[in-house]
């Protein structure tokens, strides 16, 4: 017994995975809230407005598994741009005014790549999937995503990794958002 709890203890670390950048730009849903004076002057809540509106960023990427293994962790912590809404057009219209200008927000996610035709070390087609959180928002609108699709990588230069996939799920704040994005990317493979 103690010999294997020895031999846990002493085992070697991990030293696969890698490092990277990534850009990112897509759509989102999001929902206006708006109001409208009255003829008499008071301020009514108006039906409120479903819109897709467009959002982009950039930021870093940590990999783990070996660069050889078709199924690979990562995470990401990145910068998005929320742009805003479009907001509704009229006399005495009020709308919130938090879709008056970009929303910037601070984005964590983890994921998982499963390599589903060629080979790791040198052009393959996967599977990805993810959740994250919007946790960093300048308006208190933190939200939860979950997206999956489809992507590419191809390794060069031994340790250098070119990746972009293109990914649809959905955002939930109070309720259910859709989303689309587009990610690319540069990784540094350690192993």
């Amino acid at each position: 017994m103690l010999s294997s709890l020895a031999l846990l203890l002493t085992t070697s670390s991990a030293l696969a995975g890698g490092i990277g950048v990534i850009g990112t730009g897509g759509f989102h849903g999001d929902r206006v809230y708006y109001y409208k004076q009255n003829s008499i002057g008071e301020t009514e809540q108006q039906p409120p407005l479903d819109e897709v509106n467009p959002n982009g960023g950039g930021g870093l990427e940590f990999v783990l598994g070996d660069k050889d293994y078709k199924i690979n962790g990562f995470f990401r912590l990145y910068y998005l741009a929320d742009m805003p809404v479009v907001a509704p057009t009229g006399t005495d219209i009020i709308y919130n005014l938090r879709t008056e200008s970009i929303r910037d927000l601070g984005v964590a996610d983890v994921g998982l790549q499963f390599g589903v035709l060629g080979e790791p070390e040198a052009m393959q087609m996967c599977v990805i999937g993810l959740i994250g959180t919007g946790l960093m928002t300048t308006d208190q609108t933190e939200f939860f995503e979950a997206e999956a699709g489809v992507g590419g990588t191809y390794t060069f230069a031994r340790h250098f990794q070119a990746h972009a996939e293109v990914v649809g799920g959905v955002r939930y704040r109070k309720r259910i958002y859709p989303n689309a994005n587009v990610t690319a990317g540069l990784r540094y493979l350690f192993d």
